[in-house]
């Protein structure tokens, strides 16, 4: 079985490998910020290199790719929180902004579940309006917390 037979596409889950090889590797950063920006892979590797030599910042440190997804004008956001202060699911995350039509915010970066981060984008269902959010990924991760996302100013 491989792992796309493995994490089945579901209401708020869909598989997508964004790395060009196909490989299944930790590089959730860059694939999440390809995706979600329409960047090629190749060149935020690229992009997170150059910003790496300039500030001397580790390649997987959040202040590092935070100040490269700031930089392409997207906005941060602290962790979302339900109306009974307790925090979101990925699964819950992506109900809300569809339930609620965030379709202002499109894609979506996010942390989720500790160190991983992923791309949330809408998908077009049936009448080609964007009705509904899906962590796209390698694996289902949508059980996780959400942290801290960005979102296209």
């Amino acid at each position: 079985m491989n792992r796309q037979q493995k994490y089945k596409d579901t209401d708020t889950f869909h598989f997508h490998n964004q790395n060009p090889k196909g490989k299944l590797t930790t590089d959730c950063v860059i694939r999440a910020i390809s995706l979600a920006m329409n960047i090629p892979y190749n060149q935020v590797v690229m992009d997170l290199a150059k910003l790496q030599c300039e500030t001397g910042l580790d390649d997987g440190e959040k202040r590092l790719y935070g100040k490269y997804i700031e930089s392409k004008g997207w906005v941060k956001h602290s962790q979302p929180r339900m109306d009974d202060n307790t925090k979101y699911t990925g699964e819950r995350f992506c109900t809300w902004l569809s339930v609620n039509k965030r379709k202002d915010y499109g894609n979506v970066i996010a942390h989720i579940g500790g160190n991983h981060i992923v791309a949330i984008v809408p998908t077009c269902e049936g009448d080609g309006i964007n009705d509904r959010f899906k962590v796209c990924d390698t694996w289902d991760s949508t059980q996780g917390c959400i942290g801290n996302y960005w979102t296209k100013a």
